[in-house]
């Protein structure tokens, strides 16, 4: 198992530097600058220049790169362009807000997409499949943005359920915390658990066509189980599978859904960078996305070899 994770996580080493660059090349291709973001709209050439200058961003790229890549490989994110905050203390200050609604929203797409799931393919062929299918299928096709405001609109302004914008810290109390993010998890977990469902259905469509479970039925086992011990777990393997797209997803939605509910993770913190040509700033949130979305695909290969024999 560990040899296995070694292997995935030397594998991953060449896309964190291909992203790396990417990411860096993508950030310079934004137009405009640092420069004429502080400077402003009333800024001259030579203030432009000069803050250029100062800042370093009239050197070559691939010396800027290469400045930017040893900093980080030692650790040091550098400071904003814009306000000299350190990036790296912002980062983890807004990280375990943005982790906290992915991983709150890929739990609760587990929960609900994996019994439907189990359901529909349980049921297959008649209405309550057609009902779950339909439903997973509306999931898929709403914007999580879109819906995020519709629920902003619905339950927070009419109905008052739940606050509207903003996250209560746990110091507040732990209610408090729970009622300010149950709404922007259940919008970011939304599409997933009709994404789960849809993998779930198939993958324990296959695990009941298998031998094993017609062997079971033959021998006389009782349904539940049956689904349980059997069924469900090789039904797992194909979830587990696509677990790794569907929490990359959620941590890219979790940017729109921060910016619906005015948290401060870091997507209001990559946003800011963007609007604002703070190139430190975007290249070090989205690096550090980079890697979650690495790490999260290399448990999920652990994942899959722990339940999979033939994997290990």
């Amino acid at each position: 198992m560990w040899l296995i994770a070694f292997k995935r996580l030397i594998a991953a080493l060449p896309t964190a530097l291909v992203g790396s660059v990417l990411i860096f090349a993508l950030v310079h291709v934004i137009p405009g600058g640092a420069a004429e973001a502080i400077a402003g709209p009333d800024g001259s050439p030579e203030v432009i220049a000069k803050l250029n200058e100062e800042l370093g961003l009239n050197r070559p790229l691939h010396v800027q790169f290469g400045s930017w890549f040893w900093r980080v490989a030692q650790g040091d994110f550098g400071t904003s362009l814009v306000d000299n905050r350190s990036i790296a203390e912002d980062i983890l200050h807004r990280l375990p807000l943005t982790l906290e609604l992915a991983a709150v929203g890929l739990m609760i797409a587990l929960l609900v997409g994996v019994p439907l799931g189990v359901l529909a393919a349980v049921w297959r062929g008649r209405l309550l499949d057609t009902g779950i299918n339909s439903l997973a299928g509306i999931g898929l096709a709403v914007p999580e943005f879109w819906l995020a405001m519709l629920a902003v609109n619905l339950f927070a302004l009419r109905l008052a359920w739940v606050p509207a914008i903003g996250v209560a810290p746990v110091s507040q109390g732990l209610l408090e915390h729970l009622q300010s993010i149950v709404l922007p998890c259940l919008t970011l977990g939304s599409g997933a658990a009709a994404a789960v469902a849809r993998f779930a259905r198939s993958g324990m469509i296959e695990a009941l066509k298998s031998p094993y479970i017609r062997t079971a039925r033959a021998i006389g086992m009782a349904p539940l189980p049956m689904y349980a011990r059997f069924a469900l777990k090789n039904a797992l393997i194909p979830v587990l599978t696509v677990l790794g797209i569907i929490a990359g997803t959620l941590i890219g939605g979790a940017i729109l859904v921060e910016q619906v509910f005015v948290i401060p993770g870091l997507g209001a913190m990559l946003v800011t960078g963007v609007l604002q040509k703070d190139f430190p700033a975007v290249q070090g949130v989205a690096l550090v996305l980079t890697f979650a979305v690495i790490a999260i695909n290399l448990l999920v290969d652990i994942g899959c070899a722990s339940l999979d024999p033939r994997i290990r």
